[in-house]
């Protein structure tokens, strides 16, 4: 390697080339064959068009035309079929229509396993010691992704309306389970934003391994839920809200309650009628939390971990504690990812997209795991921002690896690097304000469609300078 080659930016291509073995062909093969879709050789295989999807997420360029880019320049040549020419020795066009028709071709089914073959993979390090009391916990919260007014995604999920009229996004609705331990994607369920989170929730669920222990904040401290994960053979830890908590004790609560309750539907719950509606038993705990010089914090939690002994109150509450992870994963999914807005015209396209983009997520995770299973650390000790500009920007300074021994070269030394990407030591009260710092801007908030907004525009013009 030259001077000039061993100064150039790495980029992601090579990372993925070097690490295709975490997704093997044949798993690939097999979801298109469970999808019941038949492939003809194209130049876009199956295999191809799924790193496609996670390059396209990687990059900084979200855009078509970066894959295209990339497939010409031979950074992907090695997920082709070794029988044949090189991909970047067949493809002719420069044209993104090629790829844009292949990522249409592509089952949805595809995507969603491989984003869940990588959660597995995850997980799969970990000894019984990463789970809590042999329960894999499972962390469950709601968010909305943008989507632009196209005529489709209006029409399946529907715009925000208001006294200003209606707004000019389209909010796609969506609820994400992760995992606590190793803080993969586990499965996520999108919808209107009409829909609610409790019912996209029950969808989540029913995807879940069976006795997990699945904890949520008040938004799912419902009847419904409840029902949903006793349907599916779940453990729950669901935060309620202090009415709610307190019609189930039918007295007043003390700090330190823990009742031994049965759960039944009132006259106000929503439930699913196609499952059983009998009370659902389980613990009403009460607990409220003061720190000197602040306001005291009350906690009221429904769990059906109804053995008081083996599951203690007080490890009760440390382990909602650390349901604030799924905040800050979202925020790497939506902030990191720049997953904020999705630019799909279809509803179709648009959840291809949101299940390569947390595909390209899990990725991550894998690789944040095993720098840490080979550090003796968790996997929550690393920072989730360091080790993805570190997979993208990796280059190990030395021509792609041809032999096994200079792969696994690269990938100890790529490991070792994330390994060392640990999170600052914070002090556990730490106190910051909901608030930014924002330059001011002279030109005001577009409201509305631009073609309106150009129309006031024009007219405004022409009454000021007429002669225009």
């Amino acid at each position: 390697m030259t001077r000039t080659q061993s100064k150039a930016r790495p980029s992601i291509q090579q990372v993925l080339s070097r690490f295709k073995e975490l997704l093997p062909s044949k798993v690939v093969e097999d979801l298109v064959k469970a999808s019941g879709t038949r492939f003809y050789e194209r130049l876009f295989t199956p295999l191809i068009v799924v790193w496609c999807f996670i390059f396209q997420r990687l990059n900084d360029d979200h855009g078509l035309d970066a894959v295209v880019s990339q497939v010409w320049s031979g950074t992907l040549d090695e997920l082709g079929d070794r029988d044949r020419a090189p991909v970047s020795e067949r493809i002719v066009s420069e044209s993104t229509a090629a790829y844009s028709k292949a990522r249409k071709r592509l089952p949805l089914g595809v995507l969603q396993g491989v984003t869940q073959y990588f959660a597995q993979a995850a997980e799969r390090p970990l000894d019984a010691g990463a789970l809590w009391h042999g329960h894999r916990v499972v962390l469950l919260d709601g968010s909305t992704l943008l989507l632009r007014p196209e005529a489709e995604l209006v029409a399946h999920y529907g715009q925000v309306r208001n006294q200003h009229g209606i707004a000019y996004w389209v909010l796609m609705r969506v609820v994400a389970a992760f995992s606590l331990h190793t803080a993969a994607l586990l499965d996520i369920a999108d919808g209107p934003r009409l829909q609610s989170e409790q019912s996209l929730a029950s969808t989540v669920l029913a995807q879940l391994p069976a006795h997990s222990l699945c904890v949520g904040d008040s938004n799912f401290g419902v009847f419904s839920v409840a029902q949903a994960a006793r349907h599916h053979e779940l453990q729950t830890l669901l935060r309620l809200t202090a009415c709610r908590a307190r019609a189930l004790a039918q007295r007043k609560l003390r700090s330190d309650d823990d009742l031994l309750i049965c759960w039944a539907p009132s006259s106000h719950d929503q439930y699913h009628p196609e499952m059983s509606a009998e009370p659902i038993s389980g613990r009403l705990i009460y607990v409220c939390l003061q720190r000197p010089g602040f306001r005291p914090v009350h906690l009221y939690f429904f769990t059906t971990l109804r053995d008081a002994s083996s599951y203690p109150l007080a490890e009760l509450v440390t382990l909602y504690d650390h349901r604030w992870q799924v905040e800050l994963d979202l925020r790497y999914v939506k902030t990191t990812l720049d997953m904020e807005l999705l630019s799909a015209k279809s509803v179709a396209m648009a959840r291809k997209e949101l299940w390569a983009s947390l595909a390209s997520y899990n990725i991550v995770r894998v690789c944040m795991v095993m720098a840490a299973q080979q550090a003796g650390l968790s996997p929550l000790d690393l920072s989730f921002t360091k080790c993805w500009r570190r997979l993208r920007h990796f280059s190990c300074g030395s021509p792609a690896a041809n032999t096994l021994d200079a792969a696994i070269k690269h990938l100890r030394r790529l490991l070792a690097r994330l390994a060392k990407c640990r999170l600052p030591r914070r002090s556990p009260c730490r106190v910051e304000p909901r608030a930014v710092r924002r330059r001011s801007i002279q030109y005001p908030a577009l409201k509305g469609p631009r073609h309106i907004a150009r129309q006031l525009a024009l007219q405004k013009l022409l009454v000021e300078s007429p002669k225009c």
